[in-house]
């Protein structure tokens, strides 16, 4: 493995995973309505992988500050680190759609 290559990160994934499934325990046992499950899970993961992603980008930040200074090393940290930062826009873009609709299905249910 290249010293600039992180390691496949199954406790992340593992953790990101369990993460999601806690947002949909949540909100299914306050009652959120079957018809509302795709937004859910839609919602549910995009929330999960921009935490997640979060910690990658530090992680990938460190391996940018820590570089040998090579030119080639610095083009590929920053590459990672745009991959990233595309992953985390693609999520924040994709939630706001399920986010609203359950905001407005938790406005419109309020005691």
């Amino acid at each position: 493995m290249d010293s600039m290559e992180l390691p496949a990160d199954t406790d992340g994934a593992r953790k990101t995973a369990l993460r999601a499934h806690a947002i949909v325990v949540k909100l299914k046992e306050m009652g959120l309505p079957e018809h509302l499950d795709a937004d859910l899970a839609r919602l549910s993961t995009d929330l999960s992988d921009i935490c997640h992603a979060e910690s990658v980008l530090d992680k990938q930040l460190k391996l940018l500050l820590e570089s040998s200074g090579d030119w080639q090393d610095i083009g590929d940290c920053l590459i990672d680190l745009r991959t990233t930062l595309d992953h985390i826009g693609w999520h924040i873009k994709s939630a706001g759609t399920p986010a609203k609709t359950i905001a407005m299905f938790s406005y419109h249910n309020a005691s």
